[in-house]
């Protein structure tokens, strides 16, 4: 005997739009994992490329990870202590200058940590720079956490929540290079640090893209279900 559906307006309505929306975010989630492998094949070529003095990069060259080489002037007075950074079990500080390029501008340069003391009205002692002409790092770019916060502090050295130049220009009344230069290891102003580049490997979108596609196939079989198998079931024979 042949059955005929009786199907739920609603169910079918909810049915299409959650598996429209699990298909489109299965979709996004495989556009990022090529993103990411584009991220992470240039991030591997920018590793292998020679320091380049950064008047010679062109702008759009300038992208996170890329080596460079600064001239100019480190300021020593107006110190930015990076708040809420933890070393190797030790709870401290990285240590931000701004440096004044001999081509022009300004750019943050980040020389790594200091730990913390006793308390927060014992401010770290700074070490002090070994050469306040030149520096040698690695163009940093990010979302700037903590850009919102309040700037709780005043003196210097000043402690801030985050390192967003385009925060900390406000405090320095001028402005800054949308980005920042972490100091390599073997620059003479150089601290301790732990900068780990974490970038979600594409695999691990592909597989959030298998499990967004998986609920969308799991919903049309519920529906397939609800609305012909227990009706088939119910059926006289």
């Amino acid at each position: 005997m042949a059955i005929r559906a009786q199907i739920n307006l609603r169910l079918l309505m909810f049915t299409v739009a959650f598996t429209a929306l699990f298909i489109t975010l299965g979709f996004w989630q495989l556009e990022r994992a090529v993103e990411k492998t584009v991220q992470i094949a240039q991030h591997a070529r920018l590793l292998n490329l020679p320091a380049e003095k950064l008047e010679g990069v062109p702008g759009d060259e300038r992208l996170d990870g890329r080596l460079v080489q600064l001239v100019g002037k480190i300021e020593v007075e107006q110190v930015f202590l990076l708040d809420n950074v933890v070393l190797d079990g030790r709870v401290g500080f990285e240590v931000v200058h701004s440096m004044q390029l001999d081509q022009g501008g300004t750019v943050l340069i980040n020389r790594g940590f200091v730990a913390a003391g006793a308390s927060r009205a014992v401010l770290p002692s700074v070490p002090a720079l070994a050469d306040r002409g030149t520096a040698s790092g690695r163009i940093y770019r990010s979302d700037w956490m903590n850009s919102d916060q309040a700037l709780a502090y005043d003196g210097w050295p000043r402690i801030v929540p985050t390192q967003d130049p385009g925060v900390l220009s406000g405090l320095l009344a001028r402005q800054l290079l949308p980005f920042v230069v972490r100091l390599e290891a073997s620059d003479p102003n150089g601290l301790p640090r732990n900068w780990v580049t974490s970038v979600m490997l594409p695999e691990k979108h592909q597989g959030y893209a298998v499990q967004w596609f998986a609920m969308a196939v799991v919903l049309i079989c519920m529906f397939l279900y609800f609305t012909f198998g227990r009706q088939t079931q119910g059926a006289p024979s």
